[in-house]
């Protein structure tokens, strides 16, 4: 690798770290990353924790269609998809020759003259981690979008996937949150402090308290889930970040973001809790006596669970609940 470009990188670092404390604009992380891979167009959004959503957080070069596309109808593509499996930088080219027939291909890069690109799904905490934003760039020449480019992109995806997490920055956790949804700090005492903008809406409850504590008392760093049913159909959509440890703080704390919605593709309560012992890799039996049906009635409920969600197998719907958040709280 060419010194140049593990300079851009560490000076990628050295801006995140800036922009993370306020100190520094989001777009000057353009002038070094265009030493690592000289695209033509680029865009590093930010992704909704509660609702899945992103908003661009700097775009360089890509009109308002095309970037809306990106943060809107691309993310349910199988394009995005395969960026999301593979957890590092991939080309048009890597998708396969289906790529080309796509409509953001057809309607969008073909016309505006892009032959080649990089999909790169950010996310904190390494390759596992939890997605926290994506960042695409285009390029006109083909040749351009060369290994050795994926290679710096590939070093710098963690720093990036920290730029980006919302529980590292207030201003744009305040930004992302709509206003039926607010933010909190939680310690391991269970004692609650609004951390959002103006009034907070919604209440945290037990449930979500507790989930709190325990993540506190755990060794994970994040959780995303349902905590209470609230009425009808409205639920706690509820994510957790653990904060570092602050030495004038008298006790750990986490970020609490929640909002109100119903549960997704229309399953019931009872299809959560199913969902949730079957991400925990438990077998319809002990899925059954941990809740006290019969494994046929179990058997019955993963069918459906299959069906609404359009997963294949078992072990796709585990999958799902996982890199979903489709998990309930407290069970």
């Amino acid at each position: 690798m060419k010194a140049s470009t593990v300079a851009a990188i560490a000076e990628v670092g050295s801006i995140v770290a800036d922009a993370v404390r306020q100190a520094a604009d989001p777009a000057s992380i353009w002038e070094p990353l265009r030493r690592i891979a000289s695209f033509d167009a680029a865009m590093i959004s930010i992704r909704d924790p509660l609702t899945g959503q992103h908003q661009p957080l700097t775009n360089k070069g890509y009109e308002e269609p095309l970037l809306r596309f990106i943060n809107r109808e691309y993310l349910s593509c199988h394009s995005y998809d395969v960026a999301r499996a593979r957890r590092k930088p991939i080309r048009m080219q890597d998708v396969g020759p289906s790529f080309y027939q796509t409509r953001v291909y057809r309607e969008f890069l073909a016309d505006a003259g892009y032959r080649e690109g990089f999909t790169l799904v950010l996310r904190s905490g390494g390759e596992r981690g939890r997605i926290t934003g994506l960042m695409t760039m285009s390029f006109g020449e083909a040749r351009a979008a060369d290994c050795l480019a994926r290679r710096g992109l590939e070093l710098v995806a963690p720093v990036l996937g920290r730029l980006v997490d919302v529980s590292r920055n207030s201003t744009w956790l305040t930004r992302m949150l709509e206003s039926n949804a607010a933010a909190y700090m939680v310690d391991s005492n269970g004692n609650v402090i609004p951390a959002g903008p103006g009034d907070t809406p919604i209440e945290p409850s037990a449930v979500t308290i507790s989930a709190c504590r325990r993540l506190l008392a755990s060794s994970n760093s994040s959780l995303v889930g349902y905590g209470a049913r609230r009425e009808g159909e409205t639920w706690e959509r509820v994510h957790i970040v653990r904060l570092p440890d602050i030495p004038p703080m008298n006790s750990s704390h986490v970020v609490l973001m929640i909002r109100h919605a119903a549960l997704p593709h229309g399953i019931t309560e009872r299809e959560l809790e199913v969902l949730t012992l079957i991400s925990r890799g438990m077998s319809n039996r002990e899925i059954g006596a941990r809740l006290h049906i019969s494994p046929r009635t179990i058997g019955r409920h993963v069918e459906h669970l299959l069906l609404k969600t359009g997963r294949a197998n078992r072990s796709a719907l585990a999958s799902y609940a996982v890199e979903e958040g489709v998990i309930k709280l407290g069970l």
